[in-house]
């Protein structure tokens, strides 16, 4: 599809959104400059988890899903790979609304050390997965999956959408101090962080890989080690009138490499697959 059509796709999900009475990567700038690695409860209400629903209980995949509009969620194609049934009776549920991942559904709240609390999670079945068309399994690249929901998403403050496309993008994301947010290995709660993106060749020599990353997929160096879930965003900031506005999506979390001294985050850059994301997510 040709360049000139995503912004009218733009146009078209943003108006979808809109419809629906909320705001996309909704933002609070104070919390933008703390050292605190763990989110407020409704911070990022866009990151939920993708769960495997088993007979009387649910399996954490340990992945992280991206919530993109009423009906859908954006993961990795290698968190989907264990649901080989895509029928209507698929396993894949999505948990939105989640900042412990410890908190049951059913559990009135969830409360940091503040006493700031949000209601229980919501899950919602998955009834269809959507695997980019170019994901390649010997490189790695385009490891993206769209999932559409059972039922559309009741937006509250804890659950919103991020936004898909920044309104002033540059060219390369080469050498840019990007915000990701997700969970992790070290906690239940959902954290966030900062990641400065390198060059292809420098990821190549942070990771001792023998050969480049794939074309699509974006490395970055983030200052605290901590291994995130595949799924996590990696996001950046729309300022309008120097005033920092809402967050956009730039790429999904593959995964971490540990090499030496040093942890890279490896990320399935999502720009070059805006247009099939949108074409793919419509609300109909």
């Amino acid at each position: 599809m040709s360049g000139k059509l995503v912004p009218l796709l733009a146009l078209a999900w943003l108006g979808a959104l809109a419809s629906g009475e909320t705001q996309c990567g909704r933002l609070d700038e104070r919390l933008m400059y703390t050292t605190n690695e763990k989110t407020e409860p409704s911070e990022n209400p866009w990151v939920g988890l993708l769960l495997e629903e088993l007979p009387k209980t649910y399996r954490n995949t340990l992945c992280s899903v991206v919530i993109i509009n009423e009906l859908h969620v954006l993961t990795t194609a290698t968190c989907v790979k264990r649901f080989k049934n895509r029928g209507a009776d698929m396993n894949a549920v999505a948990m939105l609304g989640v900042w412990d991942e410890n908190t049951e559904t059913d559990d009135d709240l969830q409360c940091n050390e503040k006493g700031y609390c949000v209601p229980g999670p919501s899950l919602i079945k998955v009834t269809e997965i959507k695997v980019h068309p170019q994901s390649d399994r010997d490189t790695g690249d385009n490891d993206l999956a769209i999932l559409r929901l059972e039922k559309r998403i009741e937006w509250t403050h804890w659950i919103e959408p991020i936004c898909l496309q920044g309104s002033d993008e540059p060219e390369s994301l080469v050498h840019r101090n990007l915000h990701y947010s997700g969970f992790n290995h070290d906690d239940s709660r959902k954290g966030k962080g900062l990641s400065m993106t390198v060059s292809r060749q420098k990821c190549k020599q942070l990771t001792s890989a023998s050969i480049l990353p794939p074309e699509n997929q974006v490395c970055a160096y983030p200052v605290k080690r901590t291994k995130f879930y595949p799924g996590s965003p990696l996001m950046d900031v729309n300022v309008e009138r120097d005033v920092p506005h809402n967050f956009y999506l730039v790429a999904l979390l593959v995964r971490s490499v540990d090499a030496g001294q040093a942890t890279t985050q490896i990320y399935q850059d999502v720009r070059p697959s805006r247009s099939w994301i949108m074409e793919n997510s419509q609300l109909k």
